[in-house]
């Protein structure tokens, strides 16, 4: 879970920048704060596994 984490936070920097999931959380909607609630999981799942 982590690896995948890591993965996913690899492949949104390319695309959208390194603070993807700060600006996804403060200045998207509700999908954009569901996708980092999402990754946090995953990151939180795997660090804790």
């Amino acid at each position: 879970m982590l690896t995948l984490a890591i993965i996913i936070y690899v492949i949104l920097a390319v695309i959208l920048g390194p603070m993807w999931p700060l600006e996804m959380f403060f200045k998207a909607g509700l999908l954009g704060k569901f996708i980092v609630a999402a990754w946090v999981a995953l990151l939180i799942g795997g660090i804790n596994a």
